[in-house]
C-alpha cells in the first residue's frame, strides 16, 4: 500500500511539468530556509543552465536523521548528506543552500520546484520514480529493527513481528515495507503500525515502551544505540536502502549531479565523508558502477489536484538570528512565539491543520508547547501568522525546538520552523582567567539513584573552555557547555564529562548513576542547585517509593515531595528512609553557600500563593511562600495569626468554615517589614 502522501503525489504527476509551469526555487533564505511564493516557469531542459546563472544550487533536506542530516551543537546543518551536497556544489562550481522540510513532504518541494533537488536519505522506489527523477545511487545500506535492551527476541523474518507494536517514519520506505509485509499480510493489525513524523519521536516512544520495535537505517540505529544504552539492534536487512538525490521530472540537472558524484568517488572525497560521518568501510556502502545506475521513468502529464507545501516567511517576534543571538528569558517565563508562513502548495489548508512540535536539541526544547490549529482556510499564495504559547525551561542553557505543519490526516509537510531561546544560569560560574585549570562544570544529575528500567538526566554548566565531551559507554560525544543528556543505564554506570580548557588541558569529571538492584523500592534525593550565593535559595526534591517512612533532617515527610531551603551557610541535608523490612538508608545533599547574606537588606517576599481563591464552606486552601532576607514570617487571617514566626520559605493550610471574604496577609520581618495580601472567597 502506498502512504496517503504518495497517493497525492501519484495524482499530482506532472501536468505542470508538461506545461513547463513549475515554480523556480525561491531566492530568499534563512536558517529555516525561507522562500517566497514563486510563479516563474522552470524549463526542465534548461534547469542546469538556470542553476549556473544563479550561481546557487538549492537543496531540500529533512534534518532529523543523524548521521545523514542533523543540527550539530552549534545549531548548524551537518551530516553525511549535508557534507556530500556541499562537496557536489564545490565540484560544480556553485554555492549550496539548504532548506529544511518535513521528510513526508520533502518530495512536494521538488514537485513544486521550491528547491532544485532533494537530499535526505531518500530511498529510490518505483512509486517515487513516478514523481521525480533520481541521480545514480550514492549509498546502499541495510534496514534494521531497534528495540529496548530487555527485548529478548531476535527478528529474522516478517513473521517475527507478530504481536509487536512497530514504529516507522511517515512517508518512508519503512512504512511502505511494513504496510505491505506486516499489515497487508495479517502479521500485525493496522493499529499496531505506528507512524511518527521524525525518527527522534519514534526513538523516544521506543524508550518509553509505547512501541516494541522501530524500523530505520542501520547507521542511524547504530548511532541511537551508542547514545542510548537501553537500546539495541535486534534484526537486520529487512529492506535494502538505496539512496539517491531527487530532482524534478525531466530535469537536465541530473546529468551534472551524476558527474559530480563520480568525481567525488574518484578523488577520494566520498570515501573520506563515509569514514568521517558513517564510521564504516566505504566499500561496504558505495554502489558499484553497474548497480548505481537508476533508470528514470518518463513523465506522464496528468492534472494536479492537490499538493500541500508550506514556506517560512518571517519570525514575527523572538527572532534568534539563526541561533546566533537567542532571546534571553527567565526560567519558567511564559511567552508566545509567532511566525509568518506561506501556503506555497496547490490546494487549500483547512482550519484543522496544525503546527506541531516535532523535535529539539534538548529534552526541554518543547517548552510545554501544544499544537496550534491554523483556524481558517488558507488559499495557495496566502500567508498566515501562527503563534504557540510556550514556557521557558526551568534549567539554564540554549534551547531550539522545531515545529512542522500537519494536515488533517497527520501527514507532515512544508518547511520546518523553530523557536530558539536561552535561559541564563542564575548562578553562573565566575569567568576563568586564561591560564586557569581550576574548572567546575557543576556536573549533576536529576537523580543519582534510580530504579531498574528508569532514566535520569545528567546536566552541566561550564564556560570559557575550548571543548566539552560527554562519554557514555566509551562513546565520546561533543556537547555544549550548558547542556544535558538523558541516560537510562541498565545497571550502576559511571559517565564522564571531559572538558578541554583554553590551554588544551584535558579534565575528566565522573558522575555515577546508581541503579537499585532491588526493584521493589526506589530512593531519589537531589537539589536544583547545590552552589548558592549568600541569601539565595534552592529546592530539595525527593522521590521515594514502596518504603515505610521518610524523614528529612528527622522530620517526617511524604515520599514524593519538595522543599525550598535558604541556608545561611553551607549545610548538609539528610534524607532517611525506613524500608519495609525495617532497614534504614540515608541520602545526603550538601548545599554550598559561598557568602553570608548581607544583614542590611530589607526582607523581600519573592512568592506568596494560594491553591484557590474560591472555595466552598468546609474546604481547605494551601498557602506557600518564600522571602529573602527575612528573619521569619507571620501568616494572618483577617488579622489573626495562622503561622507565627514561621520560616522564610514554607507552606501552611487553612480551612475557613463560614461563608465570607477572608484576607490573608504574609508579613516578612527582618531589617524592616514587608507585607503581601491575598483574598479567599468562601461561597455557599
Amino acid at each position: 500500500m502506498i502512504p496517503t502522501s504518495l497517493h497525492r503525489f501519484l495524482f499530482a504527476l506532472f501536468w505542470l511539468l508538461g506545461a513547463l509551469l513549475l515554480p523556480a526555487p525561491g531566492e530568499a533564505s534563512s536558517a529555516a530556509g525561507a522562500s517566497s511564493f514563486r510563479q516563474t516557469a522552470i524549463d526542465p531542459a534548461n534547469h542546469w543552465q538556470r542553476v549556473q546563472a544563479a550561481g546557487k544550487l538549492v537543496f531540500g533536506t529533512a534534518a532529523d536523521y543523524p548521521p545523514f542530516e542533523f543540527y550539530n551543537s552549534n545549531f548548524e546543518l551537518d551530516g553525511f548528506d549535508i557534507a556530500l551536497a556541499r562537496a557536489i556544489g564545490a565540484a560544480l562550481g556553485v554555492e549550496v543552500e539548504f532548506r529544511d522540510y518535513a521528510f513526508d513532504g520533502l518530495l512536494n518541494a521538488v514537485v513544486l520546484g521550491q528547491v532544485d533537488a532533494a537530499i535526505g536519505a531518500i530511498s529510490v522506489t518505483p512509486e517515487r520514480k513516478q514523481l521525480v527523477d533520481f541521480t545514480n545511487l550514492y549509498y546502499i545500506g541495510n534496514s534494521v529493527a531497534l528495540a529496548r535492551k530487555d527485548f529478548a527476541r531476535t527478528i529474522t523474518s516478517p513473521t517475527d513481528f507478530a504481536g509487536l507494536r512497530v514504529g516507522v517514519q511517515l512517508g518512508s520506505t519503512y512504512q511502505q515495507w511494513a504496510q505491505r509485509n506486516l499489515v497487508d499480510k495479517g502479521v500485525i493489525a493496522q493499529e499496531m503500525l505506528v507512524p511518527y513524523a521524525t525518527p527522534s519521536e519514534m526513538i523516544r516512544s521506543l524508550r518509553a515502551r509505547e512501541i516494541d520495535v522501530g524500523l530505520l537505517g542501520q547507521a542511524t540505529a547504530q548511532l541511537a544505540e551508542q547514545r542510548n544504552s537501553d537500546l539495541h539492534i535486534v534484526g537486520l536487512s529487512f529492506n535494502q536502502q538505496q539512496f539517491a538525490i531527487a530532482a524534478p521530472k525531466g530535469s537536465n540537472l541530473v546529468a551534472p549531479l551524476n558527474q559530480a558524484l563520480i568525481t567525488l568517488q574518484s578523488n577520494g572525497t566520498f570515501a573520506r565523508l563515509v569514514e568521517q560521518y558513517l564510521q564504516t568501510n566505504p566499500n561496504h556502502v558505495t554502489p558499484a558502477p553497474d548497480e548505481a545506475v537508476v533508470e528514470n521513468e518518463p513523465a506522464t502529464p496528468v492534472p494536479i489536484p492537490c499538493v500541500h507545501n508550506m514556506a517560512f516567511v518571517a519570525d514575527l517576534n523572538f527572532d534568534d538570528q539563526n541561533m546566533t543571538a537567542p532571546p534571553v528569558l527567565a526560567p519558567g517565563q511564559d511567552f508566545v512565539k509567532s511566525w509568518r508562513v506561506l501556503n506555497d502548495g496547490t490546494c487549500d489548508w483547512q482550519p484543522n491543520f496544525t503546527l506541531a512540535y516535532v523535535r529539539g536539541n534538548r529534552i526541554e526544547a518543547s517548552m510545554s508547547g501544544n499544537p496550534t490549529a491554523v483556524g481558517r482556510v488558507v488559499r495557495p499564495g496566502e500567508t498566515i501568522d501562527l503563534s504557540v504559547s510556550l514556557r521557558a525551561p526551568q534549567v539554564p542553557g540554549l534551547f531550539q525546538g522545531f515545529w512542522q505543519m500537519r494536515d488533517d490526516l497527520g501527514q507532515s509537510f512544508g518547511q520546518v520552523v523553530w523557536v530558539g531561546i536561552q535561559v541564563p544560569d542564575p548562578n553562573p560560574p565566575p569567568p576563568l582567567p586564561p591560564t586557569t585549570t581550576d574548572l567546575n562544570p557543576n556536573l549533576r544529575a536529576d537523580a543519582n539513584f534510580i530504579g531498574a528500567g528508569q532514566c535520569t538526566t545528567v546536566r552541566w554548566d561550564i564556560e570559557n573552555v575550548r571543548a566539552v565531551y560527554f562519554i557514555e559507554g566509551g562513546n565520546l560525544q561533543g556537547v555544549g557547555g550548558h547542556d544535558a543528556r538523558t541516560v537510562c543505564p541498565g545497571d550502576t554506570t559511571t559517565y564522564t564529562l571531559q572538558v578541554v580548557d583554553v590551554n588544551g588541558g584535558v579534565h575528566d569529571f565522573p558522575i555515577t548513576i546508581v541503579v537499585n538492584a532491588a526493584p521493589d523500592y526506589t530512593v531519589h534525593f537531589w537539589a536544583d542547585n547545590v552552589n548558592l550565593g549568600g541569601g539565595q535559595c534552592t529546592t530539595l526534591r525527593w522521590d521515594v517509593r514502596n518504603v515505610q517512612a521518610v524523614y528529612l533532617n528527622n522530620e517526617g515527610v511524604p515520599g514524593v515531595s519538595a522543599r525550598e531551603v535558604c541556608p545561611g551557610a553551607t549545610q548538609t541535608y539528610t534524607l532517611t528512609v525506613i524500608r519495609r523490612d525495617g532497614g534504614q538508608e540515608t541520602r545526603q545533599v550538601t548545599i554550598n553557600v559561598n557568602a553570608p547574606p548581607s544583614p542590611q537588606q530589607p526582607p523581600a517576599i519573592r512568592r506568596f500563593s494560594v491553591s484557590s481563591n474560591l472555595i466552598s464552606p468546609g474546604s481547605c486552601v494551601s498557602f506557600s511562600w518564600s522571602a529573602d532576607n527575612a528573619q521569619g514570617v507571620n501568616l494572618l487571617r483577617n488579622g489573626g495569626a495562622i503561622v507565627a514566626g514561621g520560616p522564610s520559605g514554607g507552606s501552611a493550610q487553612d480551612c475557613p468554615d463560614a461563608v465570607g471574604l477572608y484576607e490573608y496577609k504574609l508579613v516578612a520581618y527582618g531589617v524592616g517589614v514587608t507585607e503581601q495580601v491575598l483574598t479567599v472567597n468562601v461561597r455557599g
